[in-house]
Protein backbone atom coordinates (compact mmCIF):
# COMPACT_ATOMS: atom_id res chain seq x y z
CA UNK A 1 0.00 0.00 0.00
CA UNK A 2 2.77 2.59 1.06
CA UNK A 3 4.30 1.92 -2.61
CA UNK A 4 1.39 2.49 -4.23
CA UNK A 5 0.99 5.60 -2.27
CA UNK A 6 4.62 6.71 -2.98
CA UNK A 7 4.10 5.58 -6.91
CA UNK A 8 1.00 7.79 -7.15
CA UNK A 9 2.79 10.68 -5.32
CA UNK A 10 6.03 10.37 -8.29
CA UNK A 11 3.16 10.24 -11.14
CA UNK A 12 1.59 13.50 -9.76
CA UNK A 13 4.19 15.34 -9.25
CA UNK A 14 5.48 14.34 -12.48
CA UNK A 15 1.78 15.95 -14.15
CA UNK A 16 2.59 18.89 -12.31
CA UNK A 17 6.11 19.58 -13.63
CA UNK A 18 5.21 18.75 -17.54
CA UNK A 19 2.07 21.61 -16.97
CA UNK A 20 4.22 23.75 -15.30
CA UNK A 21 6.77 23.54 -18.26
CA UNK A 22 3.63 23.89 -20.91
CA UNK A 23 2.01 27.23 -18.55
CA UNK A 24 5.32 28.75 -18.54
CA UNK A 25 5.14 32.41 -19.19
CA UNK A 26 6.06 33.39 -22.99
CA UNK A 27 7.47 36.83 -24.15
CA UNK A 28 6.71 37.77 -27.90
CA UNK A 29 8.17 40.50 -29.93
CA UNK A 30 4.20 41.15 -31.44
CA UNK A 31 3.41 41.33 -27.66
CA UNK A 32 5.63 43.62 -26.65
CA UNK A 33 5.21 45.67 -29.29
CA UNK A 34 1.55 45.65 -28.81
CA UNK A 35 2.10 46.47 -24.94
CA UNK A 36 4.41 49.27 -25.61
CA UNK A 37 2.18 51.27 -27.84
CA UNK A 38 -0.53 51.09 -26.07
CA UNK A 39 1.76 51.92 -22.32
CA UNK A 40 3.50 54.60 -24.26
CA UNK A 41 2.87 58.37 -22.68
CA UNK A 42 5.33 59.93 -25.69
CA UNK A 43 2.74 57.95 -28.36
CA UNK A 44 0.10 59.42 -26.25
CA UNK A 45 1.57 62.96 -26.16
CA UNK A 46 1.91 62.73 -30.08
CA UNK A 47 -1.48 61.80 -30.43
CA UNK A 48 -2.61 64.89 -28.72
CA UNK A 49 -0.43 66.97 -30.78
CA UNK A 50 -2.26 65.56 -33.94
CA UNK A 51 -5.75 66.38 -32.12
CA UNK A 52 -4.51 69.93 -31.66
CA UNK A 53 -3.31 70.35 -34.58
CA UNK A 54 -6.47 69.74 -36.04
CA UNK A 55 -8.09 71.62 -34.24
CA UNK A 56 -6.43 74.30 -34.89
CA UNK A 57 -6.56 73.74 -38.65
CA UNK A 58 -10.54 73.78 -38.42
CA UNK A 59 -10.85 77.23 -35.95
CA UNK A 60 -8.78 78.43 -39.18
CA UNK A 61 -11.17 77.27 -42.03
CA UNK A 62 -14.07 77.97 -39.74
CA UNK A 63 -12.72 81.72 -40.57
CA UNK A 64 -13.91 81.13 -43.66
CA UNK A 65 -17.92 81.37 -42.79
CA UNK A 66 -19.93 84.56 -42.57
CA UNK A 67 -20.20 86.08 -38.97
CA UNK A 68 -23.80 86.43 -37.98
CA UNK A 69 -24.60 88.01 -34.36
CA UNK A 70 -26.78 89.21 -32.59
CA UNK A 71 -26.67 92.38 -29.93
CA UNK A 72 -28.95 93.92 -27.48
CA UNK A 73 -29.00 96.67 -24.97
CA UNK A 74 -31.20 98.09 -22.15
CA UNK A 75 -30.08 100.71 -20.57
CA UNK A 76 -31.33 104.06 -18.46
CA UNK A 77 -31.05 107.52 -20.16
CA UNK A 78 -30.51 110.26 -17.74
CA UNK A 79 -30.05 113.62 -19.59
CA UNK A 80 -27.84 116.04 -17.47
CA UNK A 81 -28.19 119.20 -19.56
CA UNK A 82 -31.00 121.16 -18.44
CA UNK A 83 -30.70 123.85 -21.13
CA UNK A 84 -33.54 123.54 -23.61
CA UNK A 85 -31.99 122.23 -26.90
CA UNK A 86 -35.13 120.26 -28.38
CA UNK A 87 -34.75 116.46 -29.25
CA UNK A 88 -32.30 114.64 -30.83
CA UNK A 89 -33.22 111.19 -32.70
CA UNK A 90 -31.98 108.83 -34.83
CA UNK A 91 -33.77 106.51 -36.97
CA UNK A 92 -37.07 108.59 -35.83
CA UNK A 93 -36.04 108.00 -31.96
CA UNK A 94 -35.72 110.46 -29.33
CA UNK A 95 -31.80 109.55 -27.57
CA UNK A 96 -31.25 112.81 -26.40
CA UNK A 97 -32.56 116.04 -25.23
CA UNK A 98 -34.67 117.34 -22.61
CA UNK A 99 -36.27 113.78 -22.38
CA UNK A 100 -34.78 111.37 -19.50
CA UNK A 101 -36.12 107.36 -19.95
CA UNK A 102 -35.64 103.72 -20.68
CA UNK A 103 -34.76 102.59 -24.19
CA UNK A 104 -33.69 99.48 -25.46
CA UNK A 105 -32.33 98.56 -28.99
CA UNK A 106 -31.66 95.12 -30.79
CA UNK A 107 -29.81 94.71 -33.89
CA UNK A 108 -28.99 91.67 -36.30
CA UNK A 109 -25.57 92.27 -38.37
CA UNK A 110 -23.59 89.86 -40.60
CA UNK A 111 -20.18 90.21 -42.45
CA UNK A 112 -18.68 88.27 -45.04
CA UNK A 113 -14.86 88.82 -45.87
CA UNK A 114 -14.48 88.11 -49.68
CA UNK A 115 -11.36 88.50 -48.98
CA UNK A 116 -10.48 85.15 -47.01
CA UNK A 117 -11.08 83.47 -50.29
CA UNK A 118 -7.61 84.58 -51.19
CA UNK A 119 -5.70 84.79 -47.85
CA UNK A 120 -7.33 83.15 -44.99
CA UNK A 121 -8.00 80.33 -47.61
CA UNK A 122 -4.08 79.51 -47.30
CA UNK A 123 -3.63 79.99 -44.07
CA UNK A 124 -6.16 77.19 -43.23
CA UNK A 125 -4.37 75.36 -45.65
CA UNK A 126 -1.38 75.92 -43.77
CA UNK A 127 -2.22 74.27 -40.57
CA UNK A 128 -3.95 71.44 -42.48
CA UNK A 129 -0.51 70.48 -43.92
CA UNK A 130 1.21 71.09 -40.27
CA UNK A 131 -1.77 68.50 -39.12
CA UNK A 132 -0.46 66.05 -41.30
CA UNK A 133 3.19 66.68 -40.64
CA UNK A 134 2.19 65.89 -37.26
CA UNK A 135 0.57 62.82 -37.90
CA UNK A 136 3.81 62.01 -39.88
CA UNK A 137 5.94 62.78 -36.64
CA UNK A 138 3.65 60.58 -34.40
CA UNK A 139 4.80 57.95 -36.48
CA UNK A 140 8.38 58.73 -36.53
CA UNK A 141 7.55 59.03 -32.91
CA UNK A 142 6.89 55.08 -33.52
CA UNK A 143 9.77 54.30 -35.28
CA UNK A 144 11.94 56.25 -32.58
CA UNK A 145 10.21 53.46 -29.93
CA UNK A 146 10.27 50.71 -31.98
CA UNK A 147 13.83 50.95 -32.29
CA UNK A 148 14.88 51.03 -28.33
CA UNK A 149 12.31 48.39 -28.05
CA UNK A 150 13.73 46.24 -31.07
CA UNK A 151 17.47 46.55 -29.18
CA UNK A 152 16.41 45.83 -25.92
CA UNK A 153 14.03 42.79 -26.58
CA UNK A 154 17.12 41.48 -29.19
CA UNK A 155 19.60 41.67 -26.64
CA UNK A 156 17.43 40.30 -23.98
CA UNK A 157 16.82 36.99 -26.29
CA UNK A 158 19.92 37.17 -27.48
CA UNK A 159 21.40 36.83 -23.67
CA UNK A 160 18.78 33.96 -22.86
CA UNK A 161 20.51 32.14 -25.78
CA UNK A 162 23.90 32.77 -24.57
CA UNK A 163 22.64 31.63 -21.05
CA UNK A 164 21.20 28.24 -22.06
CA UNK A 165 24.48 27.04 -23.83
CA UNK A 166 26.63 28.71 -21.22
CA UNK A 167 25.29 26.45 -18.71
CA UNK A 168 25.07 23.38 -21.28
CA UNK A 169 29.12 24.25 -21.42
CA UNK A 170 29.03 24.40 -17.76
CA UNK A 171 27.58 21.61 -17.21
CA UNK A 172 29.77 19.64 -19.52
CA UNK A 173 33.16 21.12 -18.07
CA UNK A 174 32.24 20.00 -14.54
CA UNK A 175 32.05 16.55 -15.64
CA UNK A 176 35.56 17.42 -18.00
CA UNK A 177 36.81 18.67 -14.24
CA UNK A 178 35.93 15.11 -12.54
CA UNK A 179 37.11 12.91 -15.12
CA UNK A 180 39.84 14.80 -14.81
CA UNK A 181 40.38 15.10 -10.96
CA UNK A 182 39.67 11.13 -11.28
CA UNK A 183 42.78 10.82 -13.89
CA UNK A 184 45.19 12.93 -11.61
CA UNK A 185 44.43 10.73 -8.74
CA UNK A 186 44.94 7.85 -10.94
CA UNK A 187 48.13 9.46 -12.63
CA UNK A 188 46.90 9.66 -15.75
CA UNK A 189 46.73 13.94 -16.01
CA UNK A 190 48.87 16.62 -14.06
CA UNK A 191 47.63 18.75 -11.60
CA UNK A 192 48.28 21.81 -14.04
CA UNK A 193 45.60 20.11 -16.10
CA UNK A 194 43.25 20.00 -13.46
CA UNK A 195 43.53 23.37 -12.62
CA UNK A 196 43.11 24.65 -16.18
CA UNK A 197 39.64 22.96 -16.10
CA UNK A 198 38.88 24.58 -12.42
CA UNK A 199 39.79 28.08 -14.38
CA UNK A 200 37.32 27.42 -17.32
CA UNK A 201 34.76 26.19 -14.71
CA UNK A 202 35.15 29.24 -12.81
CA UNK A 203 35.53 31.92 -15.84
CA UNK A 204 32.39 30.06 -17.55
CA UNK A 205 30.46 30.68 -14.20
CA UNK A 206 31.74 34.29 -13.84
CA UNK A 207 30.50 34.41 -17.61
CA UNK A 208 26.96 33.38 -16.61
CA UNK A 209 26.52 36.03 -13.41
CA UNK A 210 27.48 38.38 -15.99
CA UNK A 211 24.89 37.20 -18.65
CA UNK A 212 22.52 36.51 -15.94
CA UNK A 213 22.83 40.64 -14.71
CA UNK A 214 22.42 41.87 -17.93
CA UNK A 215 19.28 39.71 -19.08
CA UNK A 216 17.82 41.13 -15.86
CA UNK A 217 18.71 44.82 -16.79
CA UNK A 218 17.55 44.31 -20.07
CA UNK A 219 14.42 42.71 -18.52
CA UNK A 220 13.44 45.71 -16.28
CA UNK A 221 14.12 47.92 -19.52
CA UNK A 222 11.86 45.45 -21.27
CA UNK A 223 9.05 46.22 -18.73
CA UNK A 224 9.42 50.38 -18.09
CA UNK A 225 8.61 49.90 -21.88
CA UNK A 226 5.50 47.63 -21.52
CA UNK A 227 4.46 48.40 -18.59
CA UNK A 228 4.22 44.56 -17.53
CA UNK A 229 6.45 42.38 -14.91
CA UNK A 230 8.11 39.04 -16.09
CA UNK A 231 9.45 36.79 -14.19
CA UNK A 232 13.13 36.01 -14.86
CA UNK A 233 12.66 32.47 -16.30
CA UNK A 234 10.29 34.18 -18.47
CA UNK A 235 11.14 32.32 -22.37
CA UNK A 236 11.57 34.94 -24.53
CA UNK A 237 10.79 35.03 -28.72
CA UNK A 238 13.92 34.39 -30.73
CA UNK A 239 13.98 35.94 -34.03
CA UNK A 240 14.20 33.50 -36.87
CA UNK A 241 15.50 35.40 -40.26
CA UNK A 242 12.81 34.91 -42.82
CA UNK A 243 15.26 35.16 -45.86
CA UNK A 244 17.63 37.13 -47.69
CA UNK A 245 16.40 41.17 -47.77
CA UNK A 246 17.23 42.90 -50.95
CA UNK A 247 16.74 46.60 -51.23
CA UNK A 248 17.98 48.67 -54.67
CA UNK A 249 15.73 51.57 -54.73
CA UNK A 250 17.36 53.54 -51.58
CA UNK A 251 15.90 56.81 -52.89
CA UNK A 252 12.21 55.46 -53.63
CA UNK A 253 12.20 53.93 -49.77
CA UNK A 254 13.38 57.38 -48.47
CA UNK A 255 10.53 59.24 -49.79
CA UNK A 256 8.22 56.86 -47.90
CA UNK A 257 9.84 57.23 -44.64
CA UNK A 258 7.58 58.99 -42.15
CA UNK A 259 10.52 61.15 -41.40
CA UNK A 260 10.61 62.35 -44.84
CA UNK A 261 7.09 62.70 -45.58
CA UNK A 262 7.08 65.04 -42.30
CA UNK A 263 8.84 67.56 -43.62
CA UNK A 264 7.38 67.08 -47.45
CA UNK A 265 4.52 68.14 -45.29
CA UNK A 266 6.07 71.04 -43.51
CA UNK A 267 7.65 72.34 -47.12
CA UNK A 268 4.31 72.27 -48.29
CA UNK A 269 2.52 73.73 -45.11
CA UNK A 270 5.22 76.99 -45.56
CA UNK A 271 4.87 77.80 -49.41
CA UNK A 272 0.86 77.79 -48.14
CA UNK A 273 1.95 80.31 -46.08
CA UNK A 274 3.85 82.18 -47.82
CA UNK A 275 1.51 82.44 -50.82
CA UNK A 276 -1.04 84.02 -48.35
CA UNK A 277 1.45 86.41 -46.97
CA UNK A 278 2.36 87.31 -51.09
CA UNK A 279 -2.12 87.97 -50.48
CA UNK A 280 -1.62 90.74 -48.24
CA UNK A 281 -1.04 93.03 -50.43
CA UNK A 282 -4.37 92.94 -51.86
CA UNK A 283 -7.35 94.74 -50.50
CA UNK A 284 -9.81 93.91 -47.77
CA UNK A 285 -12.98 92.91 -49.29
CA UNK A 286 -15.95 92.23 -47.33
CA UNK A 287 -20.01 92.00 -47.46
CA UNK A 288 -21.74 93.58 -44.29
CA UNK A 289 -25.51 94.20 -43.21
CA UNK A 290 -27.44 95.02 -40.38
CA UNK A 291 -31.32 95.42 -39.43
CA UNK A 292 -32.17 97.44 -36.08
CA UNK A 293 -34.71 97.21 -33.90
CA UNK A 294 -35.41 100.03 -31.39
CA UNK A 295 -37.69 101.00 -28.54
CA UNK A 296 -37.72 103.96 -25.76
CA UNK A 297 -40.11 104.68 -22.76
CA UNK A 298 -40.39 107.87 -20.38
CA UNK A 299 -41.42 105.80 -17.66
CA UNK A 300 -39.86 101.94 -17.43
CA UNK A 301 -37.76 99.45 -19.06
CA UNK A 302 -40.53 97.20 -19.32
CA UNK A 303 -42.31 99.98 -21.07
CA UNK A 304 -39.40 100.45 -23.56
CA UNK A 305 -39.26 96.51 -24.13
CA UNK A 306 -42.41 96.86 -25.56
CA UNK A 307 -42.39 99.55 -27.51
CA UNK A 308 -39.29 97.71 -29.74
CA UNK A 309 -39.91 97.81 -33.33
CA UNK A 310 -38.50 97.50 -36.89
CA UNK A 311 -36.12 100.86 -37.23
CA UNK A 312 -33.56 100.43 -40.19
CA UNK A 313 -32.24 98.18 -42.65
CA UNK A 314 -28.67 98.86 -44.43
CA UNK A 315 -26.32 96.74 -46.01
CA UNK A 316 -22.81 97.32 -48.04
CA UNK A 317 -19.33 96.14 -49.62
CA UNK A 318 -16.71 97.78 -47.81
CA UNK A 319 -13.14 97.80 -49.25
CA UNK A 320 -9.95 98.12 -47.67
CA UNK A 321 -6.25 99.24 -49.30
CA UNK A 322 -3.51 99.32 -46.63
CA UNK A 323 -1.16 102.44 -48.50
CA UNK A 324 1.39 101.92 -45.25
CA UNK A 325 2.57 99.80 -42.98
CA UNK A 326 6.10 100.47 -42.07
CA UNK A 327 6.62 97.28 -44.26
CA UNK A 328 5.40 94.67 -41.97
CA UNK A 329 3.72 92.60 -45.22
CA UNK A 330 7.17 92.95 -47.22
CA UNK A 331 9.50 91.55 -44.29
CA UNK A 332 6.59 88.96 -43.53
CA UNK A 333 7.12 87.85 -47.28
CA UNK A 334 11.04 87.48 -47.15
CA UNK A 335 10.74 85.59 -43.88
CA UNK A 336 8.56 83.10 -45.34
CA UNK A 337 10.88 82.95 -48.31
CA UNK A 338 13.54 82.02 -46.02
CA UNK A 339 11.56 79.64 -43.98
CA UNK A 340 10.89 77.56 -47.82
CA UNK A 341 14.42 77.95 -48.56
CA UNK A 342 15.12 76.13 -44.96
CA UNK A 343 12.59 73.74 -45.40
CA UNK A 344 13.75 72.39 -48.37
CA UNK A 345 17.54 71.82 -46.92
CA UNK A 346 16.12 70.12 -43.82
CA UNK A 347 14.64 67.34 -46.80
CA UNK A 348 17.58 67.20 -48.57
CA UNK A 349 18.95 66.38 -45.33
CA UNK A 350 16.85 63.86 -44.31
CA UNK A 351 17.15 62.50 -47.31
CA UNK A 352 21.10 61.88 -46.79
CA UNK A 353 20.57 60.87 -43.62
CA UNK A 354 17.60 58.46 -43.66
CA UNK A 355 19.43 56.99 -46.96
CA UNK A 356 23.20 56.43 -44.81
CA UNK A 357 20.96 54.84 -42.02
CA UNK A 358 19.36 52.21 -44.49
CA UNK A 359 22.45 51.85 -46.60
CA UNK A 360 24.49 51.43 -43.35
CA UNK A 361 21.95 49.05 -42.21
CA UNK A 362 21.88 46.89 -45.50
CA UNK A 363 25.64 46.88 -45.43
CA UNK A 364 25.46 45.11 -42.29
CA UNK A 365 22.90 42.38 -43.23
CA UNK A 366 25.01 41.84 -45.91
CA UNK A 367 28.07 41.06 -44.68
CA UNK A 368 26.46 39.14 -41.59
CA UNK A 369 25.03 36.99 -44.22
CA UNK A 370 27.91 36.00 -45.75
CA UNK A 371 29.82 35.14 -41.86
CA UNK A 372 26.88 33.49 -41.18
CA UNK A 373 27.63 30.66 -43.67
CA UNK A 374 31.02 30.28 -42.31
CA UNK A 375 29.32 30.18 -38.99
CA UNK A 376 27.27 27.26 -40.04
CA UNK A 377 30.05 25.49 -41.97
CA UNK A 378 32.09 25.54 -38.72
CA UNK A 379 29.38 24.26 -36.47
CA UNK A 380 28.19 21.25 -39.35
CA UNK A 381 32.10 19.99 -39.17
CA UNK A 382 32.27 20.40 -35.26
CA UNK A 383 29.13 17.98 -35.62
CA UNK A 384 30.97 15.81 -37.63
CA UNK A 385 33.72 15.78 -35.34
CA UNK A 386 31.80 14.98 -32.84
CA UNK A 387 30.11 11.90 -34.14
CA UNK A 388 33.75 10.63 -35.23
CA UNK A 389 34.66 10.95 -31.53
CA UNK A 390 31.65 9.46 -30.63
CA UNK A 391 32.44 5.86 -32.80
CA UNK A 392 36.17 6.38 -31.98
CA UNK A 393 34.80 5.89 -27.99
CA UNK A 394 32.84 2.93 -29.29
CA UNK A 395 35.99 1.38 -30.96
CA UNK A 396 38.29 2.29 -27.37
CA UNK A 397 40.24 4.82 -29.00
CA UNK A 398 38.81 7.79 -27.51
CA UNK A 399 37.94 8.30 -24.07
CA UNK A 400 34.85 9.57 -22.35
CA UNK A 401 36.75 12.76 -21.77
CA UNK A 402 37.92 13.61 -25.36
CA UNK A 403 33.75 12.97 -25.99
CA UNK A 404 33.30 15.70 -23.05
CA UNK A 405 35.70 18.48 -24.55
CA UNK A 406 34.21 17.84 -28.32
CA UNK A 407 30.66 18.32 -26.69
CA UNK A 408 31.66 21.38 -24.99
CA UNK A 409 33.67 22.55 -28.05
CA UNK A 410 31.11 21.85 -30.01
CA UNK A 411 28.01 23.58 -28.01
CA UNK A 412 30.71 26.86 -27.70
CA UNK A 413 30.95 26.81 -31.81
CA UNK A 414 27.09 25.93 -31.95
CA UNK A 415 26.33 29.07 -29.38
CA UNK A 416 28.28 31.19 -32.02
CA UNK A 417 26.22 30.30 -34.70
CA UNK A 418 22.86 30.72 -33.03
CA UNK A 419 23.59 34.01 -31.55
CA UNK A 420 24.79 35.38 -35.45
CA UNK A 421 21.71 33.67 -36.76
CA UNK A 422 19.64 35.81 -33.92
CA UNK A 423 21.71 38.77 -35.15
CA UNK A 424 20.66 38.31 -38.86
CA UNK A 425 17.29 38.04 -37.91
CA UNK A 426 17.25 41.72 -35.76
CA UNK A 427 19.32 43.15 -38.68
CA UNK A 428 15.96 42.26 -41.07
CA UNK A 429 13.58 43.29 -38.25
CA UNK A 430 15.21 46.94 -38.18
CA UNK A 431 15.13 46.93 -41.98
CA UNK A 432 11.54 46.53 -42.42
CA UNK A 433 10.93 49.09 -40.08
CA UNK A 434 13.05 51.78 -41.66
CA UNK A 435 12.36 50.77 -44.96
CA UNK A 436 8.85 49.35 -45.16
CA UNK A 437 7.78 51.39 -41.87
CA UNK A 438 3.83 50.64 -43.29
CA UNK A 439 3.97 46.92 -43.69
CA UNK A 440 5.75 46.68 -40.87
CA UNK A 441 3.04 48.58 -38.53
CA UNK A 442 0.41 46.30 -40.70
CA UNK A 443 1.65 43.15 -39.48
CA UNK A 444 2.39 43.94 -36.17
CA UNK A 445 0.08 46.87 -34.85
CA UNK A 446 -2.79 47.24 -37.39
CA UNK A 447 -3.56 50.81 -38.30
CA UNK A 448 -1.22 52.43 -36.07
CA UNK A 449 -1.44 54.04 -32.44
CA UNK A 450 -3.42 56.80 -33.61
CA UNK A 451 -6.51 57.06 -35.74
CA UNK A 452 -7.35 59.97 -37.67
Amino acid sequence: MFFYICSVQIILVFILEILSFSWAEELTYRNAIRDTLNHSARIRVKVEDVNVSDATYRQNFAGLYPEISLNSRFERFENLDRREQGFNTIFGEVIGGDVSGWRSSIYLSGQYYLSHWYRKRFEAYYYEQLRDAKIHECAVEVKKLLRELTDIFSLLAEGKIKLKYASEILKRLREVLGLKKQAFVNGQASYEEVLRVETEVSGTEKEMATIRREVKENLERLCSYTGKTYGEDVEVETFVSDGKKEITEFNRIVEETPEYKARLKELEAVKFKAKAAANNFWPDVSLYGRYDYYGSSPNSLDGSIREIRETAYFAGILISLPLFDGGVRKWERKRNMYETQRQEESIKAVREEKGREIKTLHAGYAELSKALKHYRKIADQYGKMLDITKKAHGFGERSLLDIMEMEKDTLTVERDWKVAEHAMAVYEKRLVLEADYKNFMSEYYGNGPYKH
